[in-house]
């Protein structure tokens, strides 16, 4: 069991940008009024896919990397890689992972007190949603555990045809996770999970709200889950999404996770409908996470625009979203969506080299 001081230091590190910088740009801005970013945009050497790649943060003798996984582009493996220490480590499958849409990441601390990456999938065959941790050696290997579904027994609505999204709360207890997925009848879904060894125990699922003629919330794509602090640690948990169908509107969500008590609710969240983002619009599934170094905010929210292959991107600051702005610098264009961890956005080329760039914002 993690003891939570602890469990929220190293969560509060992973929510830090691939660069410090990036700590001073969250702090001061306000919104996207003089967009800038970072002027080169490398592809990851050696990587290649045809799916949304999924971000994570990567912690090796307590110094901060990012870690990559994807779908292959000529197969149907996930795929990770990490850069550390300003070097990228070999491009490896996590055995046993087989998938048709992008995975999903996230850095944690296990109860064994180890750092660890919780990876997460849509099978290759069916549409249960497949997941395995992975320990972080001090030689910077991974040692992975077996192929495990987030369906817990009697729970028939647990499953998805395409990838999910992963959030370890910064003020939950225990390590809890929530994972997200676009479930039967498009409905936006989410369970709960907690550590239990290096594997973990889950909640059955539940659908964000019951959808109303105003707020429906079904999607046509993966949701988006993020968290932002504000006074006093309190966090607020998002979720967004994009309209089922035809429809390119991007909703949302929030639950609070408070200093001292985390999340609200106990196998359930309690969440709070928004409305739609004003301005975003897209044909592809959003990607949202804080840009701070410390999770404190601003919210930035990702996305293909609603025609042509640019990014577009908003800010959410002290309650307002800021209209639209356009990711600059080279390699700008995808025809999937993109993937956010804080300040640092990666994207697939919309050629058919499938090669993945990485931006970094700069404010």
């Amino acid at each position: 069991m993690l003891h939570r001081p602890k469990a929220r230091l190293v969560a509060v590190a992973a929510a830090a940008g691939t660069v410090c910088a990036l700590a001073a740009a969250g702090a001061a801005m306000a919104g996207p009024t003089s967009p800038s970013w970072s002027t080169s945009a490398p592809a990851i050497p050696n990587v290649f896919t045809n799916a949304t790649p999924g971000l994570a943060a990567f912690y090796l003798n307590n110094v901060r990397g990012t870690f990559v996984t994807w779908k292959g582009q000529l197969d149907n493996r996930v795929m990770y890689r990490y850069k550390w220490g300003g070097k990228w480590s070999p491009v490896e499958a996590i055995p046993g992972a087989l998938t048709t849409d992008g995975p999903a990441a996230a850095f944690y601390t296990n109860p064994l007190s180890q750092p660890s990456e919780l990876v997460a999938w849509k099978a290759l065959h069916s549409t249960t949603i497949w997941y395995v941790t992975g320990e972080i050696n001090s030689n910077g290997s991974l040692s992975w555990t077996g192929v495990r579904s987030i369906a817990v027994k009697g729970d028939t609505l647990a499953y998805s045809d395409t990838g999910p999204s992963i959030l370890f709360p910064l003020n939950s207890p225990n390590g809890r996770v929530i994972i997200s997925w676009r479930g039967p009848g498009h409905h936006v879904r989410y369970e709960l999970g907690t550590p239990a060894g290096r594997l973990f125990t889950f909640d059955s699922s539940a659908w964000i709200s019951g959808g109303t003629l105003l707020y429906k919330t079904t999607t046509s794509g993966t949701p988006a889950l993020a968290e932002v602090l504000g006074p006093g640690g309190n966090g607020t948990v998002y979720v967004f999404w994009k309209a089922d169908g035809s429809g390119k509107a991007i909703s949302y969500a929030s639950t609070p996770d408070l200093a001292g008590t985390g999340l609200q609710g106990n196998k359930t969240i309690p969440w709070t409908l928004l409305g739609g983002v004003p301005g975003a619009s897209s044909t592809s599934p959003p990607t949202a996470s804080s840009v701070s170094a410390h999770g404190t905010g601003p919210l930035m929210l990702a996305y293909k625009g609603p025609g042509g292959e640019f990014i577009r991107y908003q800010i959410l600051s002290s309650g307002t979203w800021s209209p639209y702005a356009f990711v600059t610098g080279p390699n700008n264009k995808t025809a999937i969506s993109p993937s956010l961890l804080n300040g640092l956005l990666a994207n697939v080329s919309p050629t058919s080299s499938g090669r993945i760039y990485l931006h970094i914002y700069i404010g």
